[in-house]
């Protein structure tokens, strides 16, 4: 599981103008990178509850960027990583004293 924070940047359902949803960040944790004709599922922390899209139609990133896109059938996603605070710590910790 990755801690990401997935935001709506397109609805492909609705008209240009009266997009829902557009803009709002869904946080939690993604179970399996994005695949193509699955639907994407991030588990929402702390209520537990989950986000499932439609199938996943392409995923787009560029090499060493810290965001990655996914067009499902009905949105466009885009996805940031993050770590979890704990292993940022341990790392920053290993680095001091290597």
């Amino acid at each position: 599981m990755v801690n990401v924070t997935a935001t709506k940047i397109r609805d492909n359902t609705q008209p240009r103008s009266a997009s829902s949803g557009v803009g709002r960040p869904y946080s939690g944790y993604l179970i399996s990178f994005p695949t193509v004709g699955r639907g994407m599922v991030i588990f929402r922390d702390p209520t537990g509850h989950r986000m499932v899209t439609t199938p996943v139609r392409r995923v787009l990133s560029e090499f060493g960027a810290a965001d990655i896109y996914v067009e499902t059938e009905n949105s466009v996603y885009r996805l940031r990583f993050r770590s979890p605070p704990a292993v940022e710590g341990a790392a920053s910790a290993t680095l001091k004293s290597g």
